[in-house]
């Protein structure tokens, strides 16, 4: 199987959608998201850091901070999807 690059994630802001979509590919966008704001929720530190920076629970663009959080706590999609499945 192909690895999916996901470097376009480390520059700029990007619609909350598509970060979602990358994390949970096999979805619609409307579950996607909602797959991916219950996913953060869970995690207590996740969501705390993103919260520090300005993440809100209505947020639909993310900024380069959020996502240098996103990946901090669950790494780039590849490699969170990849530690899902074990």
């Amino acid at each position: 199987m192909k690895e999916v690059n996901f470097d376009w994630l480390l520059q700029g802001c990007h619609p909350l959608s598509e970060v979602a979509q990358a994390y949970y590919p096999c979805m619609h966008n409307s579950s996607a998201v909602r797959s991916f704001r219950k996913h953060v929720k869970e995690i207590a530190d996740l969501y705390a850091g993103l919260l520090e920076v300005g993440y809100t629970d209505q947020i639909t663009i993310l900024t380069p901070l959020q996502i240098a959080v996103l990946i901090r706590h669950l790494g780039l999609p590849n490699q969170a999807r990849r530690e899902m499945e074990q």
